[in-house]
């Protein structure tokens, strides 16, 4: 006796975008999380979270546009620290060593970013 409804194997319906050998994103995430373990950091777990189901192009285009908007945001604000020199000492130092940071910040990104690429294929 033939069923109705066309279900896969026992019964079951076909997941919406699942196709045999591809999972989908949150299932990849999912995988990824539990072989992270329970001793892992904060950030380790937020790193695996951005980059997880992703390929190594998009891994490196993301690097890409982070660290460029850190150092387009790391200029904005030293250009701002320029004019705060004549409101009030203080706050064009404090806006100058914010753009050191966000200058430092992208540097370390661009500097990680084939680490995050291996880490986003061993992830697949």
């Amino acid at each position: 006796m033939a069923r109705k409804g066309g279900g896969g194997p026992r019964g079951q319906r076909p997941v919406k975008g699942f196709r045999p050998g591809k999972e989908p994103p949150q299932l990849k995430k999912q995988r990824a999380k539990a072989q992270l373990g329970s001793d892992a950091t904060w950030l380790q777990k937020q790193t695996v979270e951005a980059i997880a189901g992703r390929s190594r192009q998009e891994v490196r285009a993301m690097v890409r546009r982070w660290s460029l908007s850190l150092f387009a945001a790391a200029a904005l604000v030293a250009l701002v620290g320029v004019f705060l020199y004549a409101w009030a000492l203080v706050a064009g130092v404090v806006t100058h060593v914010l753009a050191a940071v966000l200058l430092f910040l992208g540097f370390r990104m661009r500097r990680q970013g084939p680490a995050l690429e291996q880490t986003a294929e061993a992830l697949r």
